[in-house]
Formats: structure tokens, sequence, C-alpha cells
């Protein structure tokens, strides 16, 4: 029975294992001419087939059946939701649509993933031949299909071994050198450290690209009991307040106990009374 189990249970993991590595099949819909010729839209797309053809556990191709339906329907090209409605009735996956325009030269693209029948995720890029079509295109794509991949490199150089880094409020590492995977983006970095002033910047995180900062932490020049205490180095009497030296200590317990002595000395002894009267005892 025991084997039985342990069977059972390595073909589950196995059957996630494969299923996990088989590549998710995205049908690339005709796009949509905004301002310029259907010619110059269906290259667009000819540009995305190409930089989607490297990208992991994804599988593009064109459905001609759909295709087909959509040249009976011109209108229908440019609402998304109605293709996402012909998409469900043809039984495919995930489509993605498109629309194209032109701005100073460039061409601006804006793409929708449609799942179910429904629009999942939007998102818009402007493709300059002048910067690199590739790269611009995949950034795109991760940025709708893998967003969790969507992200850029940033390698943080400090001088204090154990200094403490954060990004964006939350804590990530420690140590003098961090390697972290970001999203693409702007962030707060925040490098700190009980001794020393903390190391405040903005940072571009940019696609498969990695950013290198290096925080050097200044040291506070006056640091209090508790900072001290915290980093585990003690005080020596030099960086003591002054109230707080030997000498500071004694001279003020003397002055107290002067002063205590003469209060005793000079008050009167007696106390001062409005009637005496004398009792006898009973006997």
């Amino acid at each position: 029975m025991r084997s039985l189990i342990l069977a059972l249970s390595l073909l589950l993991v196995l059957a996630h294992s494969a299923a996990a590595a088989r590549p998710r099949n995205v049908v690339l819909a005709p796009f949509s001419a905004l301002g310029i010729t259907p010619k110059e839209a269906q290259r667009v797309r000819r540009w995305v087939m190409s930089a989607a053809a490297s990208m992991p556990r994804l599988r593009f191709r064109q459905a001609k059946g759909l295709e087909r339906r959509l040249g009976r329907r011109p209108a229908c090209l440019a609402d998304a939701r109605c293709v996402a409605r012909l998409a469900k009735k043809l039984r495919l996956g995930a489509v993605l649509v498109g629309d194209v325009g032109s701005i100073g030269g460039a061409n601006i693209v804006y793409l929708q993933l449609l799942m179910g029948g429904k629009v999942r995720a939007r998102e818009s890029a402007v493709l300059d031949p002048r910067r690199g079509l590739r790269a611009g295109v995949r950034s795109l794509l991760y940025k709708l299909l893998l967003p969790r991949r969507y992200t850029g490199a940033v390698h943080i150089h400090s001088n204090i071994a154990d200094s403490w880094v954060y990004l964006d409020g939350r804590r990530v590492g420690r140590g003098k050198d961090i390697k972290l995977s970001v999203r693409v983006g702007r962030h707060a970095l925040r490098v700190t450290h009980p001794a020393h002033r903390d190391f405040v910047r903005f940072i571009e995180v940019v696609f498969r690209r990695r950013v290198s900062i290096q925080a050097t932490l200044e040291p506070i020049a006056v640091q209090s009991y508790r900072m001290r205490y915290l980093v585990g180095k003690p005080l020596t009497d030099s960086e003591l307040p002054w109230y707080r030296r030997w000498w500071a200590v004694a001279a003020v317990g003397s002055v107290l106990f002067a002063t205590a002595t003469v209060l005793v000395a000079v008050l009167p002894q007696d106390v001062d009374r409005d009637h005496a009267v004398t009792v006898i005892p009973s006997r």
C-alpha cells in the first residue's frame, strides 16, 4: 500500500513538472491600424512574431479560422471584446491583439491579452527603429505575458559589512554585497546602519540590465549611548557626556552631602507648639 502511494505521488510530481515545462500557446491575431496603412500594421505584427520566437515557455502561432472570421467582420478587429468572443467560440486559449499607430517616426503599439472571452491585461510601448526594435518588442511582451520575469539586476555594494538594505520600505538583505532581481521601474533604496548616516537613493531598473550602486555610509560624529550599545562598542570616558563622567558625579554627590549637613546643623531641633499639657498617669 505504501509503495502504491509513493508511486502515485511520483506520477503526480512528474505530471506537474511536465505541465510546467510544456510551452504555452499564444495566438497572434491580426493588428488594427490607427492612422497608418494596414501594411504597416502587419509589418509591426511580424516584428512581434519574430521577437516572440525566442521567449521561454511561450509558443506563438496564427489561427487561420480566427483570421477568416475577422476578415468577414472588419469592424470586430478594432474591438478587443468582439475578438475575445470569437476566440472563445473557436476554443482558442490566449489571444494577443494589437493596435498600431505612428508618432514621430516611431510606432506606438497597444497590446491586449484575451483569455476566456475577456480582456485580461493591457500594455503599450513606443517602438523606435533607431533604438532597437527587437529589444523594445521583447520588453513589451515580457511585461504583458511574463510579468514575473520583467526584471532587471541590482547590485548594491556597501562599505559597512553589517548594514541593512531596504527596497521600497521592505528589508531585502544585509551585508556589503547584495544582488537582487527587481521589477522594472523606479524604486526607493535605503542602506542603513545604527552608527552611520543612511544612504538613500531612487534607482531606475531597466529590463535585463544591471544597475550597480556604491553605497558609502558616513559615520556619525556624535553618537548616543544607545547607538554605541547597538553596535557593541562601549563608550570611553572621553566619549561620555560631561554630566556622566566620574568627576561630575563625584562633585554633584559632594555638593548634595554638604547641603544636607548644613541643613541638619542650621535647622532648629525643637518643634514649635501652641499649647502644652501635662498628663498625670492615674493611680
